[in-house]
């Protein structure tokens, strides 16, 4: 597969991501994303994973054999979305596409996506 350069996001996937970012605000939320390269589908919540202050943890040997599993979202607690070191290391053991949420977590605006190395992907909504 070429570079990424779009995905969509189903609509229920987009309102639990930024529900759940505004929920947990200020710790920050994590989870898995499911889909297809095209389609991020839903969201995988991982028994174990921990939101707290400045940091997100998925316990990876948890994660499910599970060939839908694409990649990784998680919120800051901020209003920057710019992955730090920790989150570029994080995203090349969890898939090919990658979400960080930012504050006020109101809409697709709120959230960037990235590849596996951190270059960013556009996004689109679907439904």
């Amino acid at each position: 597969m070429g570079r990424l350069k779009r995905i969509l996001i189903r609509r229920e996937a987009l309102e639990f991501m930024l529900g759940v970012s505004r929920e947990v605000y200020p710790k920050e939320f994590s989870g898995l994303l499911r889909g297809t390269k095209e389609l991020i589908v839903e969201v995988l919540i991982i028994p174990g994973t921990r939101a707290g202050d400045g940091f997100a943890t998925i316990p990876l040997y948890m994660k499910p054999i599970d060939y839908s599993i694409i990649g990784s979202v998680h919120s800051h607690p901020g209003r920057d979305f710019r992955p730090s070191k920790a989150d570029l290391r994080f995203f090349g053991k969890t898939g090919f596409v990658h979400l960080i949420l930012k504050q006020p977590y109101s809409g697709i605006q709120d959230i960037a996506g990235y590849d596996a190395h951190g270059n960013r992907i556009e996004l689109g909504v679907q439904g």
